[in-house]
């Protein structure tokens, strides 16, 4: 069997649907009900700022990890402690948005992007501690 039939077959074959991503047995941020969570754990490195790693995933497919509503999407990132600049940056193609050396402190981050005339959105409130790595489960949906 050649490459392009192998490709085929792989895509045409899934039969999932987002009710049954839950009922896997994942690691964190690999169902949609992870949504809106967040993990910490001590790490090496500064004793007075965080880092934080957030996963984006999406309800508006039966993959929770398609390209089309994660991948690249623009985010701002605001210690609503302090306020302060915003920080903005982009998801890698992956959803994961990962920024070192924040102070400590609540922060919120915000995923979005325009669909057609929808703007799809994603949030999480998470709180960061200095000497810590964050990591933080957020899911992108479309209102209708």
């Amino acid at each position: 069997m050649n490459l392009l039939a192998l490709f085929f077959l792989a895509c045409t074959s899934s039969t999932g649907s987002k009710e049954s991503l839950d009922s896997s047995t994942p690691g964190f941020c690999e169902k949609v009900s992870d949504g809106g969570s967040y993990e910490a754990a001590d790490r090496a490195g500064s004793s007075s700022s965080g880092d934080l790693v957030v996963k984006v995933i999406t309800v508006e497919d039966v993959d929770i990890r398609n390209p089309l509503y994660i991948a690249f999407k623009d985010y701002t990132l605001e210690n609503t402690d302090t306020g302060g600049i915003q920080q903005t940056g982009q998801t890698s193609g992956d959803g994961i948005a990962t920024i070192t050396g924040l102070g400590p402190g609540n922060w919120s981050f915000q995923a979005s992007f325009a669909r057609g005339s929808r703007i799809c959105t994603a949030e999480l409130s998470v709180p960061v501690t200095a000497g810590q790595l964050t990591t933080g489960c957020v899911v992108m949906s479309c209102p209708d």
